[in-house]
């Protein structure tokens, strides 16, 4: 099974060598060096007018060499309950197609995750990454996991799952697709964005959830960052820090209602690349 792309040709350019230098060049532009210890990032997955530059920052501070690549993305139109890892082949873009690593997939679904076909076929949030992996690592594998259960707990049980399942790799690297605050007026979004920002950088997902629950900030992937916060803590990161923040403002002009784009990353400080 071979997932087709869904939203090639809106979100992102459907012609193979325009998407490819639009890609190249976002991380280009960022100037970004690759962070030490880095095994974990925080990326986008809106249109790519609005936040390509910001997920190109994320890419771009990552290390050269990568294995796999783990996305971990919300579910937009899908009514998911727990965790659906993708159980098919690969994924295509105009790129082209990238393999899925079934001994990893394989395990996940052993450990007692699921695969709702449903979930993914429509879903855009882990789409978006696939071609930022492809230019940047052309020969990495991925594995996609849809989180429906966006608590805190489930968070943690699943990068428990993350972690046993990677125990024994290198070079491997979790993303979480999110976007921050949704729609509202330039100076409200971005207090409530940088909230949620200094609570990722202090390494502690429970504040992100507290964050979300009392309405103070946004973000559609929480769950997937605090996925992603908990596999780094116990892959013994203890640096958590942002790369780049911007609004849809920045291309818009709209500064009336905005959607927040953060990239931000988990390293383990002294570790080489």
């Amino acid at each position: 099974m071979i997932r087709e792309p869904v939203v090639a040709g809106t979100f992102y350019p459907d012609d193979r060598n325009v998407l490819y230098g639009k890609v190249y060049g976002f991380m280009r532009d960022a100037a970004c060096d690759s962070l030490s210890g880095l095994i974990g990032l925080v990326s986008p997955h809106a249109g790519y007018i609005y936040s390509g530059a910001v997920a190109g920052t994320a890419y771009a501070s990552a290390p050269e060499t990568v294995d796999t690549v783990v996305i971990v993305a919300p579910s937009h139109r899908y009514p998911l309950r727990g965790y659906s890892v993708f159980d098919g082949a690969g994924f295509r873009t105009p790129l082209g197609i990238v393999s899925i690593d079934r001994e990893l997939t394989s395990a996940l679904l052993e450990a007692g995750c699921m695969f709702q076909p449903a979930a993914h076929m429509s879903e855009h949030s882990a789409e978006v990454q696939v071609p930022f992996i492809q230019v940047r690592w052309p020969d990495a594998d991925i594995a996609v996991i849809l989180q429906g259960d966006s608590s805190e707990a489930a968070s943690k049980r699943l990068a428990e799952l993350l972690s046993s399942a990677l125990s024994a790799r290198d070079r491997t690297l979790v993303v979480a697709s999110s976007d921050l605050s949704h729609y509202h007026p330039l100076r409200l979004a971005s207090a409530m964005d940088e909230r949620l920002i200094s609570a990722f950088c202090s390494g502690d997902p429970e504040k992100i959830e507290a964050l979300i629950e009392d309405g103070e900030a946004e973000a559609c992937g929480s769950g997937p960052m605090m996925t992603m916060m908990h596999y780094c803590l116990l892959g013994g990161c203890t640096d958590f820090g942002r790369i780049s923040y911007d609004t849809s403002a920045t291309a818009s002009g709209d500064r009336s209602a905005v959607v927040g784009y953060f990239s931000g990353y988990a390293a383990r400080k002294g570790d080489p690349l």
